[in-house]
């Protein structure tokens, strides 16, 4: 195949996506810092790739230092989880995302309002919501809403 052609097709879905690869020299020192665990692949991610992590560098700048070290406390956290953990903590989070966006805030809200209460009181739920089995939601049957459903009941203090 003409060496041509080739580069033409490879570039073709950097071209689809209007996007170009961005250069690692083409970045300011603090991106480089910011990075460097990627550098050594850099050249070899897809322009949306470079793209989204070039939006997480500009994420973390506007970051307070308080809010940067909780971020990389829970990234250490993650790290520290079975391959298994991490598999369902993201298997939940599609779940979580199937919902609607009512149903979405109403969740969120509920979790706020749990992680308000003193550690008694979660454990306690926690306890509850054990006790009730697999699949069982406190507020029994129906208490949560199924993916794309309107927004029905959120059941209070959801863990």
């Amino acid at each position: 195949m003409n060496v041509k052609l080739l580069l033409i097709l490879l570039m073709l879905p950097a071209i689809a996506l209007g996007q170009a690869a961005t250069e690692w020299d083409s970045l300011t020192q603090e991106q480089r810092m910011i990075l460097e665990s990627v550098q050594e692949r850099w050249s070899e991610l897809s322009p949306q790739r470079q793209q989204n992590l070039l939006r997480g560098v500009e994420r973390w700048q506007g970051l307070t230092v308080e809010q940067q070290d909780q971020v990389e406390d829970r990234f250490q956290d993650w790290l520290e989880r079975s391959a298994e953990a991490r598999s369902r903590i993201r298997d939940r989070f599609e779940r979580f995302r199937e919902f609607n966006p009512e149903s979405q805030r109403r969740m969120r809200e509920r979790f706020r309002d749990f992680q308000n209460l003193d550690e008694a009181e979660r454990q306690n739920l926690r306890e509850r919501f054990r006790d009730q089995g697999p699949g069982a939601a406190p507020g029994g049957p129906g208490a949560f809403p199924r993916p794309g459903a309107g927004p029905g009941p959120v059941p209070r203090g959801f863990p």
